[in-house]
């Protein structure tokens, strides 16, 4: 039992003296505590921070570079995507466009009657009303002057080749 418990004795031992070296390197690290260390160790120290700040900026070369691989390989896919999007959408541009030109020839040929009926053709065109001028007691009145020649009203501007 003694020999188990040395055994537990020593262990801890090493474990404490590692725990103080691994802390004080820890520290040094940090920046701390610098004023016990000689110009040697000054320089260690200083080689294996710039080995450590090499590999996490190798490491970070790494990452940003697969970010960027990742993010062009997912533009690619989304460029196909809309490629593909943009054909099925003429698709149905051009199926709707043939359906409407078959309804539209549909309708022309099935129609036998014109697209549009004249309700009466003894209407005329009225454009604007000519307004002449007439003295009344001395007073100028507007008035309308119309014309009407086989039942038809002539619009007034037609009244002046009339009376030429």
């Amino acid at each position: 039992m003694r020999t188990i418990q040395g055994n537990w004795h020593q262990e801890y031992g090493k474990l404490k003296a590692k725990i103080e070296v691994l802390s004080k390197s820890q520290r040094h690290l940090m920046g701390e505590q610098l004023d016990s260390l000689s110009h040697k160790e000054l320089q260690q120290l200083e080689n294996q921070l710039d080995n450590s700040l090499k590999h996490i900026r190798s490491r970070k070369n790494q990452v940003v570079f697969g970010s960027i691989t990742e993010l062009q390989r997912k533009e690619k896919a989304l460029q196909e995507q809309n490629k593909s999007l943009e054909k099925q959408i003429l698709e149905k541009q051009k199926a709707k466009a043939l359906t409407q030109q078959a309804h539209w020839e549909q309708a022309q040929t099935s129609s036998s009657s014109p697209p549009f009926l004249l309700a009466d053709a003894n209407h005329t065109l009225n454009i604007g009303c000519y307004q002449g001028r007439a003295t009344i007691g001395g007073e100028v009145e507007a008035v309308e002057v119309q014309a009407r020649i086989n039942g038809s009203i002539l619009p007034p501007w037609m009244l002046n080749h009339l009376n030429s």
